[in-house]
């Protein structure tokens, strides 16, 4: 297992316009869950002073986890991306942690993908009326 590095400052930023805070119990209405597998070296795990690990709550999840095997756990840790690739966990410390102890080399995760404004011209759709490419959307 690699090294736990600290990595001290303020709250890490979020992408433009996603909630850093979301821990995945509702999905803003238009906002799209996108899922994959991430590195685990490439997680932050994101704690608010004075909120400390049960060591209680990480055993069960160790111990989930060991039942799970090869599999991952569903609903998976949430977080967001920041601009330099790193994923940061705003909720799902406890099954991230697990999946570390138990040298899994990838954790499944879940972010919040913002709405795209549709073009006022195709609806979104890539095409005019006539079957032809939007001449605004794919210039």
């Amino acid at each position: 297992m690699r090294d736990l590095n600290v990595v001290k400052g303020d709250v890490p930023a979020a992408a433009e316009g996603e909630p850093s805070d979301w821990g995945g119990l509702r999905v803003p209405a238009g906002h799209v869950v996108r899922t994959a597998y991430v590195p685990t070296h490439n997680v932050l795990m994101y704690a608010r002073p004075g909120h400390q690990l049960s060591p209680a709550a990480v055993e069960r999840a160790y111990c989930r986890q060991l039942e799970l095997g090869d599999d991952q756990t569903w609903p998976p840790p949430t977080g967001y991306w920041r601009d330099n690739g790193a994923f940061v966990l705003t909720d799902g410390r406890t099954r991230f942690l697990a999946a570390m102890m138990l040298g899994m080399e990838y954790v499944f995760v879940a972010w919040l993908v913002a709405p795209q404004e549709a073009c006022l011209r195709c609806a979104g759709t890539g095409f005019d009326g006539e079957g032809e490419p939007c001449t605004v959307c794919q210039p």
